[in-house]
């Protein structure tokens, strides 16, 4: 918590919020086929967890800057832990504030339309516009996580492993996009856009969505759906050790992994299970910059057991 310019002293470590966490967790395991020779066997995980800022010290609202870039998070009582804090692109040219104004004046409101890409923008200009209050984008937190591991046998000779995750509900503010609009470089600039009858590939929407009222300012333009279900693990094995049929070696076994082989989710970066944030942080946990994604990996084994 800053300390008061007075003592001398620029921060104080202190309790400076009150937390409140609650959460599900389950597992279901069951034998779904039990024969002389395959075993089949199914494992679901479901969690589910949420912590929100009960109190902050003084009453104050802070906000933090990520430390993967310029995105800004606000720590407010009565709000999760983890909450973007940015300007906001509207979806309609007549959008309300929390208080029930129009973000653009009545007068004003014929100056712009809602162009083909759902975006509110300037008829003359082609820029959008962007509110200059800040507010918060909501939780980035999933809703839930899933699990789904299938293992089977046949014969004690050959063994499969599937597992499938789902992540639903979380967010990424995806910065890395962000900072390729500010170079002109992301693929977005070429893409058509309608403005007021009007089809092109305006530099200037995509330049105005970084510029705009704060030149690389958090906006939810960038605050994106990163809900994913991936094929985490897949794996096969087979043992050779009863067709050798040697009284030396009880195993001799060939495995062949994969992780990460398939992705299916809308979020546009790289990939939606990453955060460039701090490490272990309790907030920071929601931007992705220029970070390394999750690799496809093969690994080729071999168990020998004498």
């Amino acid at each position: 918590m800053d300390a008061a310019p007075s003592t001398g002293i620029g921060t104080v470590r202190d309790n400076a919020f009150g937390l409140a966490s609650n959460g599900i967790q389950a597992s279901l395991n069951t034998n779904v086929l039990k024969s002389k020779n395959i075993s089949w066997s199914f494992t679901t995980n479901f969690s589910k967890q949420s912590s929100k800022i009960t109190s902050v010290k003084g009453g104050a609202e802070i906000v933090v800057l990520s430390n993967a870039g310029s995105s800004n998070y606000v720590l407010r009582a009565g709000e999760k832990i983890g909450q973007l804090y940015g300007n906001l692109l509207l979806n309609a040219v007549d959008q309300l504030d929390a208080s029930g104004n129009p973000y653009i004046a009545k007068n004003l409101q014929a100056n712009y339309v809602l162009a083909s890409n759902g975006w509110v923008v300037d008829k003359a200009s082609k820029q959008p516009f962007v509110t200059p209050a800040k507010v918060s984008f909501g939780d980035p937190n999933p809703k839930f996580n899933m699990s789904f591991i299938n293992d089977v046998s046949f014969k004690s000779n050959f063994t499969f492993s599937m597992q499938w995750d789902w992540v639903y509900g979380s967010h990424l503010y995806n910065q890395t996009k962000e900072w390729m609009y500010r170079d002109g470089i992301h693929g977005d600039y070429a893409n058509p856009v309608t403005i007021d009858g009007q089809t092109g590939a305006y530099t200037a929407f995509y330049r105005g969505v970084y510029a705009q009222v704060q030149a690389n300012g958090t906006k939810n333009y960038f605050y994106e759906d990163a809900s994913f279900f991936r094929l985490r693990n897949l794996s096969f094995a087979y043992d050779l050790a009863k067709i050798i049929n040697s009284p030396l070696i009880q195993r001799l076994q060939f495995v062949l992994m994969a992780r990460n082989l398939v992705t299916f989710t809308k979020y546009t970066g790289f990939d939606p299970e990453i955060s460039s944030g701090t490490s272990n942080s309790a907030f920071d946990r929601g931007v992705d910059h220029n970070t390394v994604p999750n690799l496809r990996s093969y690994q080729v084994g071999i168990n020998v057991g004498f």
